[in-house]
């Protein structure tokens, strides 16, 4: 994710050299007050920097709240979409929960050695630590040995990723890169000789960008690993994602070339993307509190894998949190609190109601329980106050919403599709 928004709780990536990270530190690990709100502003920050340079790309002629796209462009039949589509060329592989729900990972292999590296709709660039990193962050997790591989070649043009939470340098090489059975010959990836301490808390060893190319901060927009496979013919163009709860026994799973199909029910809803920036950006048709619809409309959301929680433009976020009984908003970290129970484990989601959003004309929900992030004295709502300047109607959509439904994202016909979980 050109750098990720935060708790991602607050997940915004910065577009180009800005990379996107979610925050990667959940609500969940804070023990105080003081380090809650500390937190969420270093969440905060990741999602300015994220997408901070939005406003200075350049859009399509659609990509203004007056001219979006609306649901008549949206396309619910499975058939047309996957046209295209061989179940014989699609590969399906686990993804595995890091720190409750707090961000996602798959692990890959670089030259005969295996990495964990997140996955961000939000980004474009992939990145590993390098084996001369030094910083305590690199310490932790899986570096890279150049030497140990065959078919590695030193390509050496520098990177450098800033991050809410801090940043990471180094430079690029080349080699070949394997998800599941597949292999991307030549892949250009990022080797980190250097990351902010923050980076040191997470399970993951790197971040797999998922986003179009011209995202990438590697060489000037350089082909992202799921392009390398799409051009060099080993999957069909589009990936499928399960995002898992932590609480429950289902597995997630990540699908290049196709769907898996045991994963969700009924048809898959697509929606274009509205602009050329590199995201995942689509309309937003409505939002829905229970069963009553809210007046918010003309809006986008960018579909955002590296986000936990949803920046919401904080007209729309104090209209929502209104009607959460209890909330209540924090000035010194911009969010909204509700009141904890007494058992600190947990909040009784038993007033909170439940929030659709609308995409292509159909509703999905995000439970209560899903509505409210805990930490041992801080309760926060998952709709964070968040101004994306030059797109004041843009939400950021995170895995408080994607957990709970089967995400599909087509890179030949650039659409988004939703469809229910089983």
């Amino acid at each position: 994710m050109n750098f990720v928004f935060l708790f991602i709780i607050l997940s915004v990536a910065t577009i180009y050299s800005i990379n996107a990270y979610p925050n990667y530190k959940q609500l969940h690990t804070v023990s105080t007050d003081t380090n809650a709100r500390d937190s969420i502003d270093k969440l905060r920050k990741t999602a300015i920097n994220k997408y901070s340079r939005y406003k200075d790309l350049a859009l399509t002629s659609n990509a203004t709240t007056s001219n979006y796209k609306m649901s008549s462009d949206v396309s619910t039949s499975n058939n047309e979409i996957f046209s295209h589509v061989s179940t014989s060329e699609s590969q399906t592989i686990p993804i595995i929960d890091d720190n409750p729900d707090k961000a996602y990972y798959v692990k890959i292999i670089i030259g005969n050695q295996e990495f964990k590296v997140m996955l961000d709709t939000g980004s474009s660039s992939l990145w590993i630590p390098n084996k001369d990193c030094t910083s305590d962050a690199c310490k932790g997790h899986n570096r890279f040995d150049s030497s140990s591989s065959p078919t590695f070649k030193d390509e050496g043009n520098p990177w450098d990723i800033q991050y809410g939470l801090g940043n990471a340098s180094g430079i690029t090489g080349i080699d070949s890169i394997q998800i599941g059975n597949i292999t991307a010959d030549n892949q250009i990836f990022g080797l980190a000789n250097s990351e902010s301490d923050d980076f040191g808390y997470d399970d993951f060893d790197g971040i797999l960008g998922l986003g179009f190319d011209n995202l990438n901060d590697l060489d000037n927009g350089s082909s992202t690993l799921i392009s390398t496979l799409i051009k060099q013919n080993k999957i069909n163009p589009i990936f499928g994602c399960h995002f898992q709860h932590a609480s429950g026994v289902d597995d997630g799973t990540f699908t290049l070339g196709g769907v898996d199909e045991s994963k969700f029910i009924g048809e898959i809803t697509f929606n274009s993307v509205i602009n050329t920036v590199g995201f995942w950006e689509i309309n937003l048709d409505g939002v829905k509190l229970d069963d009553t619809p809210m007046s918010i409309s003309g809006r986008s959301a960018i579909i955002d894998t590296g986000s936990t929680v949803l920046f919401v433009p904080s007209d729309d976020a104090a209209a929502i949190n209104k009607q959460i009984p209890g909330a209540e908003f924090d000035n010194k970290t911009n969010t909204y609190k509700v009141p904890c129970p007494p058992d600190p484990c947990c909040t009784s989601t038993s007033s909170i109601p439940t929030i659709s959003l609308r995409f292509g004309g159909v509703d999905y929900t995000i439970p209560s329980e899903d509505v409210i992030y805990n930490s041992l004295f801080q309760c926060i709502t998952v709709i964070v106050p968040f101004d994306l300047e030059g797109h004041p109607n843009t939400w950021v959509v995170g895995q408080s919403f994607l957990k709970n439904v089967y995400s599909v994202f087509d890179v030949e016909n650039r659409k988004v599709g939703f469809a229910h979980s089983k």
